[in-house]
């Protein structure tokens, strides 16, 4: 602490004392000077009052207010609110977070329980007993404030590639607003192109398929995006599907809109619609389902080896839908309000729920299909999943160089 004494010829010192002087330094010189000021002429005010503004940084008319004011005793700062969450809480939260690949604070906080007992069952997580009850009670801002400053994502946007097709759409009918269906197997579906921004020649698409009900989501590679090579890992898809594929709902592009996908939804009892032309929002579930599923796992690099077309493969049939669909909870809207006198539109949702939980909670969902589920999740670790997730985009990646 600097105390200065009451010698006010202070035009030797060094200008640059304001820097080192503390909030307490400053009330200390005030209390020094302030009687020596109200007893001083005008002369004398106005030397010591350059000075007061020379040593505290202060502008002159705050510093003038300051000595003519009665002297009032120093601001203390309180101690604030006890500190609830310790750092043992804020780490067990990043490890939670990081656990379920980042995901938002909304998504994270109504899982944190569950993913934190799961974590703990496969002996990843060890917590006192006190974490732990902190764990379960921890609120939605705190938890957006701790993962807020870990928090870095880049987004890269490139052009669509979907051609429409000139056939059939008289067939087929057009599906347009809001989805009425409350049970699992209504699905939207589209590609994602692995170009690298560059859509000439042949390459490899990612199709992506999402039920609406649950948010229950697969994916799978092709060569190209032809009639046939998309039709048979549509019925790949189909068949790791944990429920009956009842309806199937893609943009207008030319592999989904063809005989072949249309013989097929017929002869395996698949309502087949389409979605209006140019009209993104029409299949808002899969376009969101897009980045998170694929474009934040593969990124933007074109993918045009058939090793790469293997190694997403794989990747997509085992390690990534187990982890996607167990271990990444969804948000689904409850409803939307506007205010007329704003103009402002407020969103509410549910609770934040993984497809799989969704899928034990529907009352349709058949007790084999439930046991079949819980022994999936069961024999899981979702950190040794992310772990091989890792490996296998690693090796994706050395394919690139």
């Amino acid at each position: 602490m600097t105390v200065l004494t009451q010698t006010w010829d202070t035009t030797s010192l060094c200008p640059k004392l304001e820097k080192v002087m503390t909030k307490m330094s400053k009330y200390e010189y005030l209390r020094e000077l302030w009687p020596t000021y109200r007893k001083a002429g005008k002369t004398k005010k106005g030397q010591l009052l350059d000075d007061f503004c020379e040593f505290t940084g202060y502008h002159r008319k705050y510093a003038m207010a300051l000595l003519a004011a009665p002297l009032a005793p120093p601001k203390r700062r309180s101690g604030g609110r006890k500190k609830i969450y310790d750092q043992a809480v804020v780490t067990a939260v990043l490890f939670i977070w990081k656990a379920t690949n980042k995901v938002c604070g909304e998504r994270l906080q109504p899982f944190i329980p569950e993913m934190r007992d799961k974590l703990m069952a496969c002996e990843e997580l060890v917590c006192s007993p006190d974490v732990f009850a902190k764990l379960g009670r921890v609120s939605m801002g705190t938890v957006k404030r701790i993962v807020g400053k870990e928090k870095n994502r880049s987004h890269v946007r490139i052009g669509g590639t979907t051609k429409p097709g000139s056939l059939l759409k008289s067939q087929i009918a057009v599906r347009y607003g809001r989805w009425d269906e409350v049970d699992p197997g209504f699905c939207e579906t589209d590609t994602v192109a692995h170009c690298g921004g560059d859509v000439s020649g042949v390459f490899i698409y990612s199709l992506d398929v999402v039920d609406i009900c649950t948010g229950w989501s697969e994916q799978a590679a092709i060569w190209g995006k032809g009639e046939q090579a998309t039709t048979q890992q549509m019925d790949t898809i189909r068949q790791r599907l944990p429920f009956s594929l009842r309806g199937l709902d893609p943009d207008n592009g030319s592999e989904f809109i063809n005989w072949q996908l249309h013989r097929y939804c017929k002869k395996h009892d698949i309502e087949l619609t389409r979605s209006r032309p140019y009209k993104k929002n029409d299949n808002a579930h899969v376009e969101q389902k897009n980045y998170v599923a694929i474009r934040q796992l593969i990124g933007y690099d074109r993918l045009e080896q058939k090793r790469q077309l293997a190694i997403l493969n794989d990747l997509y049939a085992n390690e990534w839908r187990t982890y996607l669909n167990l271990f990444q909870p969804t948000r689904k809207l409850r409803k939307s309000v506007k205010e007329t006198a704003t103009g402002k539109t407020k969103k509410q949702y549910y609770e934040s729920k993984t497809p799989y939980r969704r899928l034990l909670d529907h009352p349709k969902t058949t007790s084999e299909q439930k046991r079949v589920l819980q022994s999936l999740y069961n024999d899981v670790n979702p950190v040794k999943l992310l772990q091989a997730i890792e490996q296998k985009l690693e090796l994706l990646q050395r394919t690139l160089r």
